[in-house]
């Protein structure tokens, strides 16, 4: 079961990142405008972050394999038809449709998991899961551009429909149809207005990447989000049966756990894109190359998650969490560094090992920091709606944020008629500096609000195994 529902939400990870450099390949032959194109990518990002949390809760209130299954069956045709697509409109609808099938899929998918598994077996199947997760954003730009050279762009996306057809196939045999004992009602205008408020809030931040902070198609969506969310809370703080119960954020590792997920997913994609960028048009790497070059950091990743998922158990995630954020901000310093004349094996192989271990030793302590406290029947898919949403919105905002800055500062150094790759390079090392600056923020949150064990001493096992 567990190989199960990890394969799933590798298959979600997976397009968030397989799809990079296909995209050239899909413009020329479906027509898309430069301004157009983006929506092949945030189609699926919007309807993926914003449905996260009523995802998650709908597992609370449905049998969590029926909605596990939904999701699976609403990717897969999602993804037919994406790989069918003979227009451009056809394309960004089928994505829209492949990120509600991603929801559900993915948040019914973790809440399983914490449902199946308790104790020391829980932070052994998060490492798997948090593992997994890392190795599929690492490897999609691999197997990307392999696919799209190789076969079409089109396969792309047909690549997940055999493989979707036997995790269903074999969920029905190994997943049972069981449900929270909990009975409330789906709460429809909590789910209403934080469904729309995360999507225009998701919205503004990619907006923001082509019209910039200042330009009215950012702000309205951003004070519409705004708006919403506000309402959102009211609804919640007066609703009996609310979609979150806001009481929940007075739990510091619930709190201090979602922002650790959000600082790590804004630091982490915005790295991707840019170390990309760099091996691509400053070393001169081709796709194919790019994606193997990602390889040693995805090894890194999943060795590291594995050996947290044990590390978890007896030192605590805390401290975890603080090692996580460390390690990321000495690498994010030492990718800084990065110049024209740079060597992959001197200058990037080993900060990305380096991030590598960081990412494999959070993506285990924030998910279970922040799930540790919502374990109780009737909170589990909040709890993963909670990780899942956190990390898709933490992951828009960090790259608009750093894409801004970077481009800003690249246009800055050809004003002053700095070379082109000159002033790329200098906006990539902007980027890293202030993914930096996000990863010393995660390490102060893990120090400062997070505690050490859901609140509670450690018990007699847990103090003779730290020991």
């Amino acid at each position: 079961m567990l190989v199960l529902l990890c394969l799933a939400q590798f298959m979600c990870v997976l397009d968030d990142t397989i799809v990079n450099i296909a995209l050239p390949s899909i413009q020329a032959e479906l027509g898309f405008t430069g301004a157009g194109l983006q929506w092949a990518l945030n189609g699926y990002l919007l309807t993926f972050g914003g449905l996260l949390l009523l995802a998650g809760r709908a597992s609370d209130l449905f049998v969590r394999r029926t909605v596990f299954l939904t999701g699976l069956a609403v990717f897969g045709a999602a993804s037919l038809t994406c790989g069918l697509a003979a227009s451009s409109g056809m394309l960004v609808v089928s994505r829209i449709v492949q990120g509600v099938g991603a929801a559900l899929m993915s948040a019914s998918a973790l809440a399983i998991l914490t449902a199946t598994f308790t104790g020391p077996a829980r932070a052994r199947a998060f490492g798997v899961w948090g593992g997994i997760s890392g190795f599929a954003g690492a490897t999609g730009v691999l197997l990307g551009g392999v696919l799209t050279s190789s076969l079409s762009w089109r396969w792309v996306f047909l690549v997940n429909v055999p493989v979707l057809i036997v995790v269903a196939v074999l969920t029905l045999r190994r997943v049972s149809a069981t449900r929270s004992p909990t009975r409330a009602s789906l709460d429809p205008w909590g789910a209403v207005t934080v469904t729309a408020g995360i999507g225009l809030l998701i919205l503004g931040i990619v907006d923001s990447n082509q019209y910039g902070w200042g330009s009215p198609w950012t702000l309205s969506p951003l004070a519409a989000a705004t708006i919403l969310l506000v309402a959102f809370v009211l609804v919640e703080s007066r609703h009996p049966a609310p979609l979150v119960p806001l009481g929940v954020f007075a739990r510091r590792n619930v709190t201090g756990g979602a922002i650790c997920a959000l600082l790590l997913a804004s630091t982490m994609l915005g790295t991707f894109f840019f170390l990309s960028l760099y091996l691509q048009q400053v070393l001169a790497f081709s796709a194919v190359q790019n994606g193997v070059a990602f390889l040693p950091f995805a090894i890194a990743v999943m060795v590291s998650a594995g050996m947290s998922a044990r590390l978890v158990t007896t030192l605590g995630f805390k401290p975890l969490l603080m090692a996580g954020f460390g390690l990321l901000v000495a690498a994010l310093l030492w990718l800084a560094q990065v110049h024209l004349a740079g060597s992959y094996w001197i200058d990037v192989l080993g900060p990305a090992l380096l991030a590598g271990v960081g990412l494999g030793t959070l993506l285990v302590s924030s998910v279970t920091a922040t799930t540790q406290d919502l374990s109780g029947e009737g909170e589990l898919g909040l709890a993963s709606g909670l990780v899942t949403s956190t990390n898709q919105v933490g992951g828009a905002l960090g790259l608009a944020v750093l894409s801004t800055a970077a481009f800003a500062r690249a246009g800055d150094q050809t004003a002053v008629r700095a070379p082109a790759p000159e002033a790329l390079l200098a906006g990539f090392q902007l980027a890293f500096y202030l993914a930096a600056g996000l990863s010393f923020l995660g390490f102060l949150v893990s120090a400062l609000v997070i505690t050490r064990s859901a609140g509670q001493p450690l018990n007699e096992a847990q103090r003779i195994a730290r020991h």
